[in-house]
Order: C-alpha cells, then sequence, then structure tokens
C-alpha cells in the first residue's frame, strides 16, 4: 500500500499539549488503521518514525509531558498496540544517560520484589552489575566448610554467607550484652570480666571485618569463647545454685542448726528447751526477707558459675 504522507513538519507552531496529542492522536490511529493488514514489526517502525516527526517541534524538556498526554489518548493502548514501544523509544532516545538513570530511580519504587530480581538479572547479563552464586575463595572458607561439614560438590554462596554472617553477628551481639548485663548485676565483684579491649563485640566484629590489623580473627576468637563461657555457666548454675542455698540456710535455720547455736550460747539446763530454740528461730526469722533470699540466690548462682568458668567444677 501507499505510505501516507506526513503531516507533521518542524516549521510548523508548536500547539500546547493538549492540541498537539489530539492532533498526533488522530494521526497514529488513521496509521494504525492504514497499517492493520502489515506485520507488526513492520507497522511499529513506521508508527515510531512518525512520532519522532511529530515531536520534532517539542522542546526537549516538554516531550514527555506531551507523551503523557497523548497517553491519555489511549487508556488501555488497545487501539494503539504498537504505540508504548514507539513513545518510549522516541522519547528516550532524545534523553541524556542522566535522564534515563533518574527516570529509572523514580520508577523503581513502584516495582515489586520479583521485578526488581528481574531487572537485577538483566543488568547482570548486560554487564552492569555483578551477582553471583559460585564459590568463593576457598582458603578463606575453609574453617566454614570444617566446621558445617560441607562435602567438596557443594559450594558457598556468597550473597548467602554475607546475609548470614549478618544474622548470626546481630545474635552473638545481642547475646553477649544481656550475658554480661547479667553477670554484673550477679558479680559485681568477680574478677571475670568482658575483655573489653578491642571495644565490645559490635566494635570488635566491625574493626576485624574490614581488615583492622589490631583485631585479628584470634582474637574475636578468644572473645566469643568467653562469651559462651559465661552462658553456659549461668545456664548450668540453675540446677546445682538451687542446692547450694538449700544447703546454706538449712546450715543457719534448721531445727538442728538452731539448738546447735543454743547449746553453743550456753543456756541453762534448766527451764524449757524447746521455748529457747523457738526463741532463737524468732530472732533468726528476722533476717529472712524477699531480698536477703534473692541475695543468698544470685550468690549462689554466681558463685558456681565463677567456679565452672574457672574450671573448678568440671
Amino acid at each position: 500500500m501507499t505510505t501516507p504522507t506526513s503531516t507533521a513538519s518542524n516549521s510548523q507552531p508548536l500547539t500546547d499539549a493538549p492540541a498537539w496529542a489530539a492532533a498526533a492522536a488522530t494521526r497514529l490511529r488513521y496509521l494504525q488503521a492504514n497499517f492493520a493488514d502489515d506485520p507488526a514489526e513492520s507497522r511499529e517502525a513506521f508508527l515510531e518514525d512518525e512520532l519522532k516527526k511529530l515531536l520534532d517541534p517539542v522542546p526537549l524538556g516538554k516531550r514527555q509531558l506531551y507523551l503523557d498526554t497523548l497517553a491519555e489518548k489511549f487508556p488501555t493502548w488497545e487501539s494503539l498496540s504498537s504505540a508504548p514501544a514507539v513513545a518510549t523509544k522516541a522519547a528516550s532516545e532524545e534523553r541524556t544517560p542522566d535522564e534515563v538513570w533518574a527516570l529509572f530511580l523514580k520508577t523503581l519504587p513502584k516495582f515489586s520484589l520479583e521485578q526488581r530480581e528481574t531487572i537485577k538479572a538483566r543488568l547482570a547479563d548486560a554487564g552492569f552489575v555483578r551477582v553471583s552464586g559460585d564459590s568463593i575463595d576457598g582458603s578463606s572458607t575453609a574453617d566454614i566448610v570444617e566446621k558445617l561439614k560441607i562435602p567438596p560438590s557443594d559450594k558457598i554462596d556468597g550473597s548467602r554467607l554475607g546475609k548470614l554472617y549478618a544474622a548470626l553477628a546481630e545474635f552473638a551481639i545481642m547475646t553477649d550484652q544481656l550475658a554480661w548485663n547479667v553477670w554484673k548485676g550477679l558479680a559485681p565483684k568477680s574478677t571475670i570480666r568482658r575483655d573489653g579491649s578491642a571495644g565490645d563485640l559490635r566494635t570488635a566484629l566491625r574493626r576485624s571485618t574490614t581488615g583492622d590489623p589490631e583485631v585479628s580473627a584470634a582474637q574475636i576468637a578468644a572473645q566469643l569463647e568467653k562469651n559462651r563461657q559465661l552462658i553456659a555457666g549461668l545456664i548450668a548454675a540453675i540446677g546445682p545454685a538451687g542446692k547450694n542455698f538449700t544447703r546454706r540456710f538449712q546450715s543457719r535455720y534448721s531445727p538442728e542448726a538452731i539448738r546447735d547455736m543454743v547449746k553453743l550460747e550456753g543456756a541453762s539446763v534448766f527451764g524449757n528447751a524447746d521455748a529457747r530454740n523457738w526463741k532463737k528461730y524468732t530472732e533468726l526469722a528476722q533476717e529472712i526477707s524477699e531480698d536477703t533470699i534473692q541475695t543468698d540466690m544470685m550468690d549462689a548462682v554466681a558463685k558456681y558459675a565463677e567456679e565452672l568458668m574457672k574450671g573448678q567444677n568440671r
């Protein structure tokens, strides 16, 4: 068929966006109808060329506005199936790389997580980003392979390793803070203290991870081992501490202990022995309160945990 002659011309005065969009929509619909029997590729190429001509008199800074106004004429784009691709090409060819990047960042928040992963994969295919699921340097993961018993046929995913490291680091940091705060309350006078030479655990991990020569992996391992001993000691002390508290309580407040104290005080052999024992118990009972019991329990836990950490209860 004969190609219709374009009505666009650089010499024509520029109309406002609505008027331009109305004229452009009429022109594009006319061409779409005339090229309906042509292959889609040929139809799209001609529409692209026509839209470029229609955009020629429009200043670069206003082209997006004019194209958006034109898009309103095709709310579903069903009547002009190839127009979206044509408009995108016509607009993007005139944009600078900075403008394209700004438009991409503006549009990105609207994408779903799945769409973002698709974009990332396409950028990786184009060589703009590096997305690798391959194993990382074997020498740096030898300890991981050994600890997790990873067979040679399995490879360590570098991206997942980073996420796992972050999760485990956060767990270790929170546990470290909690355990040492509890220990400080239980045993404020204990000689066992946190090693703060490299800062708290978060600071030490950050310094070691970023290659600080003053904070080696061995130092981090030693700090974590001390944390492990403290937590193990506190947990292990729960049961035995109750028994220790019971023994200490009975050694002072049991009937046998009361009778022994009365005898040591040299009480007269005359008189009612039960009355003297009861009087002594009522005197000692004033020592028993919520605070004293709590203090005794805490002391029992701290003593057992400290002995365990020092190797005396092993």
